[in-house]
């Protein structure tokens, strides 16, 4: 096709991406954002296997390396008494068997490195572009705009994220550096940034109510010390020695997975098409993988409605897949009996998630603008999903043989769907 001008809005690890994928891909892009530079706003996050994958198919990869932290496990522990729950393998056994190691990473470290459409700004500007990319979040506004307005919902769930300087933590709560703590109704997950200057944090409780704006709302460390009074030193040392300016809360909120991200020659990605809750640790990932696949989507295809019916349905059924599956795990981090915490396989691992390459998975061809073979994902109260109809032996002989090979087990409707959720791309 023409390298037309694409327009992306949201500068995250998302918009930064595609962009970045799309500009290897020969198009002109300009990416818009509202804060007025990129800052320290959201501190650690993890990239798992998948999202390295991505990172090396953008190009990035080693410049995000130098600064990355590789841990080579992690551990579960009870929020009381310290003792170990569960042991999680992330180092040489996921390279050898995935190709790539988990990471987890300073967020400011990765992001620093038809006619067409015609945006108009709140400031009353235009901008005509051949397409649009909307990557603003879970409050998006491209979202609302292309779909209907859709309320963002509290999901009573707080949570309040922090980084201290290393020298500030016990030396015996650094081992191992990476450390989950699981207790009745909280959460704390922990792990060095920065090359090892900074211990970074995010804490969760549940709450019945929220009423403040914003997910960088300054914090009281006497606030977080209450809401994890009782729990064991290495987690409450932590926390009062963060700094007070290092210190922000906000709330998990949460909007529907679309089962549509295009509409003509617009779409959304990341978190404006899939708002996940973290506890499979895919947020970024999957920004990144939606960018990598977009890119390649574009360079594929004869002309943008093409690339864009591509990208959609390469990605829904992957998305929906993840977001279901990260609510899922709610009731395991947060369970009132954390001594029943337990697992044989991680939970990522056990679903496949790992396994997805964005660079290499299968390539999908488009049927028509806006229509992929996913539009029957089922939703409460929503369409029925190919896998229920027809003759039940016939569909079970269908069947693929594992979450890893790409089924997708639906909720509510208790059977393993036909979608490749976990394995589907351009």
């Amino acid at each position: 096709m023409d390298h037309g001008e694409v327009v992306i809005i949201g500068a995250g690890i998302g918009g930064l991406a595609a962009g970045l994928g799309l500009q290897r891909a020969g198009f002109r892009v300009r990416i818009f954002e509202q804060a007025p530079q990129l800052g320290e706003a959201g501190a650690g996050l993890s990239v798992s296997p998948n999202g390295a994958l991505g990172l090396h198919a953008l190009g990035v990869f080693d410049a995000f390396r130098e600064n990355a932290y590789a841990p080579d496990h992690q551990v579960v522990r009870h929020w009381q008494s310290g003792r170990m729950l569960a042991q999680v393998p992330r180092g040489e056994r996921l390279e050898q068997t995935y190709g790539e190691r988990y990471y987890v990473i300073h967020r400011a470290d990765l992001e620093q490195d038809g006619a067409g459409v015609s945006v108009r700004f709140d400031n009353g500007e235009w901008r005509q572009c051949d397409a649009l990319i909307g990557a603003d979040g879970v409050r998006s506004r491209v979202r609302s705009t292309l779909f209907g307005a859709e309320e963002v919902r509290f999901t009573g769930y707080v949570a309040w994220r922090g980084v201290v300087p290393i020298e500030r933590v016990p030396l015996e709560a650094l081992d191992p550096p990476g450390q989950v703590w699981i207790g009745p109704g909280h959460m704390i997950n922990r792990y060095p940034v920065r090359g090892g200057r900074l211990l970074n944090f995010v804490a969760f409780a549940e709450r019945s109510g929220w009423e403040e704006e914003g997910w960088s709302i300054p914090a009281e460390v006497d606030e977080l010390a209450r809401e994890f009074a009782g729990w064991h030193p290495h987690v409450t040392r932590i926390i009062e020695a963060v700094p007070q300016e290092n210190l922000f809360k906000w709330a998990l909120c949460a909007r529907s997975a679309l089962m549509r991200w295009v509409m003509g020659r617009a779409a959304v990605l990341g978190d404006a098409a899939h708002p996940l809750l973290p506890y499979l640790g895919q947020g970024a990932v999957m920004a990144i993988e939606d960018a990598v696949v977009l890119a390649r989507a574009f360079r594929a295809s004869a002309d943008i409605p093409e690339a864009l019916a591509r990208y959609e349905g390469a990605r829904v059924g992957r998305a929906r897949l993840v977001v279901e599956r990260s609510t899922l795990q709610v009731p395991r981090f947060h369970s009132s009996d954390p001594d029943s915490f337990h697992h044989d396989v991680p939970v990522d691992e056990a679903l496949g998630l790992f396994r997805y390459n964005p660079a290499q998975v299968p390539r999908y061809e488009a049927r028509a603008p806006g229509r992929g073979r996913h539009d029957a994902i089922p939703v409460r109260g929503g369409p029925r999903c190919p896998g229920q109809r027809g003759d039940r032996a016939a569909r079970r002989a269908r069947l693929p043989s594992s979450a890893g090979d790409g089924a997708w087990p639906c909720q509510p409707y208790r059977h393993r769907c036909l979608q490749a959720a976990a394995a589907d791309a351009p």
